[in-house]
């Protein structure tokens, strides 16, 4: 168990390391313009998650569900984002030419948890069509909010006057932390 903790723990380091020095590694996001780039995904992420999550619900009630396979929803809804933001990604560059050349921005929406998650909850928390929608736009639009709420503060804490040691990466990880915790307080706001 320690072992699988310690993997955990390196991976996670390393995945902060490498979005924090290596902006190659950002196929998203130029590294002059972070508004810029995190206002790219939060536009795809509002068409993206609605469509992933609604028809990972239609998917669940009308395949799974009469079948008995429910066991097979995560897979589903994961072959569901593997066909959808292709498509998406090929259709946003044909029509709107919005989104960055680089050619792993349908690799980083696609890894996105955030579209998984969102068609999870829709899936557990729309017990018709119209919850459905609304659960799955709602999730979209706070997505987005959020992504460009920390862009926005990030892009702000670059010309900030901060030590050395808590630059880059710490000083995001503790901002991320701090808007974690005041994002809790909205918790218990609605009673289900």
């Amino acid at each position: 168990m320690v072992a699988l903790l310690m993997v955990l723990l390196s991976s996670v380091l390393v995945t902060t390391v490498v979005l924090a020095h290596m902006p190659q590694w950002r196929p998203f996001v130029a590294p002059t313009d972070i508004f810029g780039g995190a206002r790219i995904i939060a536009i795809v992420c509002l068409v993206a998650v609605p469509v992933v999550a609604l028809l990972g619900w239609l998917l669940a009630r009308f395949v799974l569900a009469p079948w008995h396979l429910e066991y097979l929803r995560t897979p589903a809804l994961v072959a569901i984002v593997l066909i959808v933001v292709p498509l998406l990604d090929v259709a946003l560059r044909h029509r709107h030419a919005i989104l960055p050349q680089q050619p792993g921005f349908a690799l980083v929406m696609s890894t996105n948890t955030a579209l998984l998650g969102i068609a999870l909850i829709t899936d557990l928390r729309g017990a018709t069509f119209g919850v459905a929608v609304l659960v799955a736009v709602g999730g979209a639009v706070a997505l987005a909010l959020l992504l460009l709420a920390f862009a926005a503060l990030y892009e702000r804490l670059q010309h900030a006057d901060v030590p050395v040691v808590f630059r880059e990466a710490p000083l995001a990880l503790v901002t991320a932390g701090i808007m974690a915790l005041a994002f809790m307080g909205f918790s218990g706001l609605i009673q289900e």
